[in-house]
């Protein structure tokens, strides 16, 4: 396959109604203008849903003139901004009255909210020079990840917003995957049966999407800690998005490993606490009342910030820092079966044997899908 030209269709074909057992939809989507996808991310979730299927997220990519790539998820900017609005706000009112509840929550929904657009990723910054020096200067990407049965009908969704490039991976319950492109006339490019070795990584991949499968409730985080933190691997290696744990009874939980409740909470707690020591400090100082009391206002001012922070950074991790909730995930259950656990993960380039083995477990299930560059953006393949 050349470095801009889709791969070519497959022969097989299945049922016009979509592969039966599909269970998720991956759709990519890129267009000219850096502004584009933004511009038309809410109409296509709605014609995506006016054919009977289900958005659980969007996340979009723009690339400007110069080549420099941002990415950021709308539903975590959102509940981003309302989350640091609603939490700061009620510091404020604690502390300031009305006044400083009208203060506090502007000032938060501000953070908050840039905070989330600019960071609430897994890229790193190395990662988005890579993409954005490899796509094509000012323009754009959604990837929609869709609940559906019908993958063509995901992606002929797409065709009236007259896409650059489109292209969907439709992914069933047994981590078998077929991937399409061509919003109007979707055609199959590429397929992995269930169980199937990794391909040779065509090394003109951008970016990889990795799914491993476990069996057993909490072997996905072990396989992980096994493995060793993420800043002890080199900078190609598969970061864990997301791990989803499914009990014997169905129940599932999503767990963050770099981020969620427990590492907002205490890296808020930190920095509130040290904040709030030193405008105490810088307030007793003012307020004339000595060294004494300066030293006194900036510890009890600094036990009290630190506490709301620990509450504060732990709702800001469990609605806003989280990639997705197991609520939201309830349509794709089958992909996590009862008794077992899933890891969702992403890398730089290409995936090969050695960086896909870095989890191994007996009977875990594995699945890869490629970003790759194509002309005008980039297409899916698995």
């Amino acid at each position: 396959m050349s470095h801009d030209d889709p791969a070519p269709a497959v022969p097989a074909h299945p049922p016009a109604g979509g592969r039966a057992g599909t269970q998720m939809c991956v759709l990519l989507a890129c267009f000219h203008g850096a502004k584009q996808a933004a511009k038309i991310r809410g109409p296509l979730a709605k014609r995506i849903t006016s054919g009977g299927d289900r958005v659980m997220d969007q996340v979009i990519l723009k690339v400007d003139a110069k080549h420099k790539a941002q990415v950021y998820d709308p539903r975590r900017t959102v509940v981003g901004v309302l989350t640091s609005a609603l939490t700061w706000g009620v510091f404020g009112l604690l502390a300031g009255g009305l006044e400083g509840l009208g203060v506090w929550a502007v000032l938060g929904a501000v953070c908050g909210g840039l905070y989330a657009y600019y960071t609430e990723h897994l890229l790193t910054k190395n990662e988005l020079k890579r993409i954005g020096g490899r796509l094509p200067g000012d323009t754009s990407a959604i990837v929609a990840f869709v609940q559906g049965a019908d993958p063509r009908r995901v992606l002929s969704s797409a065709a009236s917003c007259e896409p650059a490039t489109a292209s969907a991976a439709a992914i069933a319950a047994d981590l078998s995957a077929r991937a399409y492109s061509g919003a109007s006339n979707p055609l199959e490019t590429s397929a992995a049966p269930a169980g199937a070795a990794p391909e040779a990584a065509n090394q003109a991949t951008e970016l990889s999407m990795l799914l491993v499968r476990f069996t057993g409730e909490h072997a996905a985080r072990q396989a992980l800690g096994k493995s060793g933190a993420a800043k002890d691997q080199d900078h190609k290696a598969p970061q864990a998005e997301l791990v989803i744990e499914t009990n014997e009874h169905g129940r599932r939980r999503v767990i963050d490993p770099t981020t969620g409740a427990a590492a907002y909470s205490k890296s808020d707690t930190i920095s509130w606490g040290l904040f709030g020591l030193v405008w105490g400090a810088v307030a007793g100082f003012a307020s004339h009342g000595g060294v004494l009391s300066s030293v006194k206002s900036g510890l009890v001012t600094g036990i009290l910030w630190a506490i709301f922070g620990m509450v504060a950074g732990a709702l800001y991790g469990l609605w806003a820092g989280r990639a997705v909730s197991a609520r939201r995930l309830k349509g794709v259950g089958p992909l996590a079966p009862p008794g077992t656990s899933l890891v969702v993960a992403w890398a730089e380039g290409p995936l090969n044997e050695e960086t896909t083995g870095r989890w191994p477990a007996p009977g875990s299930q594995r699945l890869i899908l490629r970003f790759n560059p194509a002309a005008g953006g980039a297409l899916l393949e698995v």
